[in-house]
């Protein structure tokens, strides 16, 4: 959501605000210069009042940049009945000269260009949208934690040298994967550091099961969100993961406004360097979230298999380019074609029918 012209009429004072955990640093401007300035307690109530006493009546539109404060201060300011903005710090504009940064001038520049109108806000979650999202978050941090156990076991048996005792070393992490690293012949301190990976890894791989059961859970109490997972998981490729976590990131549908956004939202649309009529595209600006865009390239790679069309544009794009790399540059085209897809399910609410 970005301000226009006409909106920035409708407001009669623009308030930055500089978010921290103890203070807010605060600047109102209005159409014209800088009318106040204010450093208070890091209270939601604390900017309420300070708005009231000095800019009753007015209509006041405020922006602070999304953070570890997360969105205690939005969800107040918008119970109240004000207009709020939560900036991506990437969004805000920074001088290639500055060499002095503070709460105070942070909060300047914010409101400045607030009033400017050249900030974008970012699509805050709203109600399960929001709690669906810490299920997504969760279920990331333990994947991670799942992750890292399995590299520190394989650094560990390259290290000193035991996996060459391993039976079959290629094994996936299987139960008897584990039975036999359980086993293993080696000193007592490798032996210790040893179990407690594989407790560790035993550990991320409950709760990643725990976590599975009440998302189900979750989703199932929900209607909406239950049959827009429905008609995700009929595309081809997308299955439960990554449904939720397509749902996740980008909150509520129905607030979506073109096909290109859910891309954007993966990082999945390309860079573009253009002047007059020379056009020079680059490769994918990565902006966005990074475990999506993965999730997608992998739904990708099956969507080729079941759905023709999409493996007739990948097969195109491969013989287009040059080979080293090509299958890449493919399947990222794909997983952008993909999102397509998506956006038209949504906000259809329907199937997807393959042709």
């Amino acid at each position: 959501m970005k301000l226009n012209t006409m909106v920035l009429q409708d407001y009669d004072v623009f308030l930055g605000i500089d978010v921290d955990k103890k203070s807010f640093a605060v600047t109102a401007t209005n159409k014209y210069n800088v009318i106040g300035r204010q450093k208070m307690a890091s209270a939601p109530a604390n900017l309420e009042h300070y708005i009231q006493n000095h800019y009753a009546g007015q209509k006041v539109l405020c922006a602070y940049e999304a953070g570890p404060t997360g969105y205690s201060l939005y969800d107040h300011l918008r119970s109240k009945n004000y207009a709020c903005f939560v900036i991506s710090p990437g969004n805000l504009l920074k001088m290639s000269n500055e060499r002095v940064k503070n709460n105070r001038l942070d909060s300047q520049k914010i409101a400045d260009q607030l009033r400017a109108g050249q900030l974008r806000s970012i699509r805050v979650p709203e109600g399960s949208y929001r709690e669906l999202r810490h299920f997504v978050n969760i279920r990331e941090n333990y994947v991670e934690k799942r992750r890292q156990s399995r590299q520190r076991i394989q650094s560990l048996l390259l290290f000193e040298n035991l996996h060459k005792q391993m039976k079959d070393p290629d094994k996936n992490w299987c139960r008897s994967y584990f039975e036999d690293l359980k086993h293993l012949e080696c000193n007592p301190s490798v032996r210790l550091r040893m179990d407690t990976l594989i407790s560790d890894h035993d550990y991320a791989c409950s709760q990643l099961l725990m976590v599975y059961k009440q998302m189900r859970q979750f989703i199932a109490d929900r209607p909406e969100i239950r049959d827009y997972m429905s008609y995700l998981c009929t595309i081809p490729g997308i299955g439960f993961i990554t449904a939720v976590t397509v749902l996740g990131r980008i909150g509520d549908p129905a607030l979506l406004n073109n096909p290109r956004e859910i891309g954007c939202f993966a990082g999945l649309t390309p860079r573009e360097w253009s002047t007059g009529d020379r056009q020079q595209m680059g490769r994918i600006s990565h902006f966005g979230d990074g475990v999506l865009r993965s999730l997608l390239v992998e739904a990708s790679w099956v969507a080729i298999r079941k759905d023709k069309e999409l493996e007739m544009f990948y097969h195109r794009l491969s013989r287009n380019n040059h080979p080293r790399g090509s299958a890449q540059k493919a399947i990222v085209a794909v997983a952008r074609k993909l999102t397509m897809r998506i956006f038209r399910v949504l906000k259809d609410h329907r199937p997807y029918s393959v042709h």
